[in-house]
């Protein structure tokens, strides 16, 4: 089913769960050992990323397959215009359709470690909007594209921002899945900002609980985001207390989405970093409150 159906039939808030390919023998067993527990939590349906350069884009064909057809859900795979001409996209593209994979999330990808500004590949893309273009064109899949509650880290400011994204969905995305942020003021801003644009497509949170300050410090540097004072206040406080750690992540991460969903958030996508343990307690606190 593809994004538009799965958001026109919800009949409660969409839950979704974004996993990321292997590298090792060792973090793929990891991961098939954490699936099923992904799988009974019934997201609504699971994205599959890629690393730099596509360097794990055919294990994530790989892995999307497997959640779909033989875990049951419905799964998106990543693409991005990193290092892929055309004709590469287009067999990606085969492959997904192979495994009975209806959807794509449609990014332009990070440039390559140690280069400042992203460079397409001859015969390839500079920007997710081509690449919906593309996608679009084949009239075979559903579409997500990505969206920056606090910018791109390389746009100048806000306005250009929302300017590249509403050409992304004026191209035919379907739906917008936001980076994480850790304040839902800046979701709630940007949501607004967005909407003054005219974009009527869904506009889907995305959170990543903490696990550990330099964890969420590395991350949160790497893509822009920020962390509210009080948050890192209560992490500084746990310290080297992995646990403590763990728990400030959940009651967090929980409290946020309880108040994204109360304000009318069609669903919400989990970045759970191949980790079950985390998400399984933030949906237990939802459902156990009525949220969803």
């Amino acid at each position: 089913m593809r994004f538009s159906e799965i958001f026109r039939r919800a009949t409660e808030p969409v839950v979704s769960i974004e996993v990321y390919p292997p590298r090792t023998a060792k973090a793929r067993d990891s991961l098939e050992s954490v699936l099923p527990h992904l799988a009974a939590l019934r997201p609504r349906f699971m994205t599959v990323t890629y690393g730099a350069m596509g360097s794990t884009r055919e294990q994530s064909v790989e892995i999307a397959s497997l959640v779909r057809n033989e875990h049951g859900m419905e799964t998106a795979s990543h693409l991005t215009c990193v290092g892929a001409t055309r004709e590469e996209i287009d067999a990606v593209l085969d492959a997904v359709r192979d495994a009975g994979i209806e959807n794509i999330v449609a990014l332009r990808g990070d440039p390559p470690e140690g280069e400042k500004a992203f460079e397409p590949a001859e015969g390839g893309y500079s920007h997710a909007d081509e690449l919906v273009v593309h996608l679009r064109e084949s009239g075979e899949f559903g579409i997500a594209v990505a969206g920056y509650p606090e910018k791109h880290i390389e746009a100048p400011d806000m306005e250009t921002d929302l300017r590249h994204l509403r050409r992304k969905v004026e191209a035919g995305a379907d739906i917008i899945i936001t980076q994480l942020f850790y304040d839902n003021a800046l979701f709630f801003e940007y949501e607004r900002r967005v909407r003054e644009l005219g974009v009527r497509v869904p506009v889907i949170p995305g959170l990543l609980p903490i696990q550990s300050l330099g964890q969420v410090e590395k991350i949160s540097a790497m893509c822009g985001a920020t962390l509210p004072p009080a948050l890192r206040r209560r992490l500084e406080a746990a310290g080297d207390d992995r646990a403590a750690v763990r728990d400030i992540g959940v009651e967090w991460t929980a409290a946020q989405a309880r108040e994204l969903l109360d304000r009318g958030a069609a669903g919400i996508h989990f970045y759970v970093l191949n980790r079950a343990e985390q998400i399984e307690r933030i949906l237990q606190r939802l459902r156990s409150d009525g949220t969803r």
